[in-house]
């Protein structure tokens, strides 16, 4: 497994949520969202203007054999953001956020199927490493996030690199988790 290290830097988003009552449910929702409003902007999506992050908000319930899960009583929600440069006029009714800098611990995977997996391994490098560990608020994003919304803590970031490539086994994804020096 190859990490590596990348600080991200002041972004401002426009936001996308939406709550799912089964585990994917969401993040096709929040997807739909954001796909409707890039064919309807001005916005072309090119990765090197920019970038399209997700994150579970809030988790999924997890049950006695670790297994994420959601239904009706018990939903879970994801949230979507896409960077958009700071002089962009937003039109319409829209969430916009300013995030600051941060430094991540990142591993790259191919096909979403992998990233329960991928979480797992990059928790288990950073627990483990000699010269990182976890942001002391690593589960604790929230002053980005709409607090209406939370009731568990934010973990870390998915990146979606391929964006719009929406075919579970063609996307690529970075997974980042916010790390500090150790001193």
């Amino acid at each position: 497994m190859f990490v590596k290290i990348v600080k991200l830097f002041d972004m401002k988003v426009v936001s996308f949520h939406s709550w799912g009552d089964s585990v994917g449910d969401p993040e096709i929702k929040t997807l739909q969202k954001l796909a409707e409003w890039v064919e309807k902007s001005d916005l072309s999506i090119n990765p090197l203007k920019h970038q399209v992050f997700g994150f579970d908000n809030p988790v999924p319930q997890v049950n006695e054999k670790g297994e994420q899960y959601a239904s009706k009583e018990k939903p879970y929600g994801y949230e979507i953001w896409i960077t958009v440069p700071d002089d962009y006029e937003i039109k319409g009714k829209l969430k916009i956020k300013k995030v600051e800098a941060g430094v991540y611990a990142v591993i790259s995977i191919k096909n979403v199927m992998n990233i329960g997996l991928a979480w797992k391994n990059l928790f288990d490098w950073i627990t483990n490493n000699e010269n990182y560990n976890f942001h002391p608020k690593w589960k604790g994003l929230t002053k980005y996030f709409d607090k209406e919304l939370i009731k568990h803590d934010i973990i870390g970031l998915e990146h979606f690199v391929n964006y719009p490539e929406n075919n579970v086994e063609n996307m690529l994804m970075d997974i980042y988790a916010p790390i500090i020096e150790k001193r």
